[in-house]
């Protein structure tokens, strides 16, 4: 299975959620394959330092851990777009490009476009009960 993660799971990540760490440490448990963009990188530092006041030096382990655990896609021009906010454009892009299988994401308007060529686009709740089916966490968590 192929999975790319929005900047919204990694922020949940770091600030203390433990749904979105269960939903990322299970991918990485099962051995399934976690892509990442630099838009995605770039993202994650700057919403922890100019909107929430995380410190520079966490917001900077935190896409650097990002980056250990993720392949990371090429960004490219692309004919996959968002509309009505071209800034998550390259995710969508990234997602085709790496074929994924799901895209993760509590973005509105990239959930909206789901399913998007072969991409499932779904939230991260979705995300965890599919883990849930999948036997690979327990309902309970």
């Amino acid at each position: 299975m192929k999975i790319l993660f929005d900047t919204n799971a990694y922020i949940a990540e770091a600030l203390l959620g433990e749904a979105a760490t269960i939903a990322i440490e299970t991918t990485l448990t099962a051995s399934w394959r976690i892509y990442t963009c630099q838009t995605i990188l770039d993202e994650i530092e700057r919403i922890l330092v100019e909107r929430l006041n995380v410190q520079a030096s966490h917001a900077l382990l935190t896409k650097q851990r990002c980056r250990r655990r993720a392949t990371l896609i090429a960004e490219r021009p692309s004919k996959h777009r968002v509309p009505g906010d071209p800034n998550d454009s390259p995710i969508l892009a990234a997602a085709c490009d790496a074929g994924v299988d799901y895209l993760v994401t509590n973005d509105k308007l990239l959930l909206s476009l789901d399913p998007y060529e072969s991409v499932r686009i779904i939230s991260m709740a979705a995300f965890i009960d599919m883990l849930q089916d999948e036997g690979l966490i327990d309902s309970h968590k």
